[in-house]
């Protein structure tokens, strides 16, 4: 046990050996630092440096002693860049739509936080950073490509943390093409066969980034449209109202395509949505880059309504989902069905497995399944969803529950 007066002796000692230690002023920190990263200090030297890095303060994101963040962060990567980047009055992190890195923090896919050749620190150059994850492959996929993409000009049309319209866009497409194409002049309305396209979403017949053709039209186009049969669904060029169409909601659709009303007379039918045509909730009435003229790809059609199904399926303790997951179609009918979940077999879930030709020789050595066969904690016909679940489980072959025990405990009772 230490006693009063040494415990005294031994704290003045301490004060009088640390005023002896020459103090490291905050002016000469970067000193400190760059004695052991020499490679960093030749860097920012020849690049534009980050403003914190520029003034030698290293220790506003890193610790100097110890951290329990990677790289001796004195917050989270995915948390430390918003201490100082907060979104302020601009709104420019927490917009509707997020661009990915964005969502997750890791502000480094895109930026150096140190030091970069590149305005705004980017680690490649503007032509090249939105190619290192969106390929230039995936992007111009036909002959003929928008200069802007060519040229990699991307952020020309999108903002790159985030925004309100769909794409990260910076406008809705009706405002963004016309600060480029003047949509009002005549030469405008004569390519358009005399209808004056005003503010019209240039997107539902061209393609932004690429296309077969130097008009940058979409690959599938509706048959009135591509035989220049406008007046098939609007009014005439020279009506008061030429853009207005002749028929009310899917009545106009349905005028062409009885067979999808037959589907929509179903028990189940996706004749829903805030449209006065519910047709338009997932289909492109004039052009379209998928099959169908559906607005975008099938799994994001689905997911516009679907979000609770794709949040299920993206979540982190998700490891099995069924293979093929992103085409819907394959085990679900779009417009109707007399089965529920909209199912393509016609003997519920079960069918609908056998009947995809993906697993049709299943029932030959699985759980018994059918009307005969009952689930005692619903008292209905068991099926293949009593035990799996198709959009993804933490077990393997999606299962419900750990297939060891607790899966077949719950009808056969121990």
């Amino acid at each position: 046990m230490v006693n009063g007066k040494l415990l005294k002796f031994i704290m003045a000692l301490s004060v009088v050996l640390l005023m002896k230690i020459p103090a490291i002023a905050l002016s000469n920190f970067e000193n400190v630092c760059f004695d052991c990263h020499p490679t960093l200090q030749k860097k920012i030297q020849n690049e534009k440096a980050h403003k914190p890095v520029e003034q030698g303060n290293c220790g506003s994101c890193h610790n100097p002693h110890a951290s329990k963040h990677d790289g001796l962060l004195n917050e989270a990567k995915n948390v430390i860049c918003y201490i100082c980047h907060k979104n302020g009055q601009t709104n420019e992190f927490n917009r509707t739509i997020i661009h990915s890195p964005v969502k997750v923090g890791n502000c480094i896919a895109c930026h150096d936080p140190h030091s970069s050749a590149n305005n705004a620190l980017l680690v490649k150059n503007r032509e090249d950073i939105c190619f290192s994850c969106h390929t230039k492959d995936s992007v111009i996929t036909r002959k003929e490509s928008h200069p802007l993409v060519k040229r990699g000009e991307c952020i020309s049309c999108h903002n790159p943390h985030s925004s309100n319209s769909e794409g990260l866009l910076k406008k809705e497409s009706g405002e963004l093409c016309p600060e480029c194409h003047k949509v009002e002049e005549a030469l405008f309305a004569d390519a358009h066969l005399g209808y004056s396209i005003g503010k019209s979403d240039c997107s539902s017949c061209h393609s932004p980034h690429s296309s077969d053709t130097k008009t940058l039209l979409k690959a599938s186009i509706h048959a009135p449209m591509e035989k220049k049969e406008c007046s098939k669904c609007h009014n005439a060029k020279d009506s008061k109202d030429p853009l207005a169409l002749k028929d009310e909601g899917a009545g106009l659709c349905y005028k062409c395509h009885q067979e999808i009303l037959k589907d929509f007379k179903k028990v189940n039918n996706h004749q829903i949505g805030n449209r006065k045509n519910s047709c338009l909730n997932c289909h492109n009435p004039h052009a379209s880059d998928t099959d169908h003229l559906l607005s975008r790809k099938l799994d994001k059609v689905c997911f516009k309504c679907h979000l609770d199904t794709k949040n299920r399926m993206e979540a982190t303790t998700v490891k099995s989902t069924h293979s093929n997951i992103e085409n819907c179609s394959s085990c679900h009918l779009p417009h109707g069905s007399d089965n529920g979940l909209f199912l393509i077999g016609n003997k519920g879930a079960s069918s609908s497995c056998m009947e995809a030709k993906c697993h049709p020789t299943a029932v030959g050595f699985s759980h018994p399944t059918g009307p005969e066969i009952i689930d005692p904690r619903s008292n209905k016909e068991m099926d293949c969803l009593s035990c799996h679940d198709p959009m993804g489980t933490e077990y393997e072959n999606h299962l419900r529950l750990d297939p060891k025990k607790e899966l077949c405990e719950q009808c056969h009772k121990m």
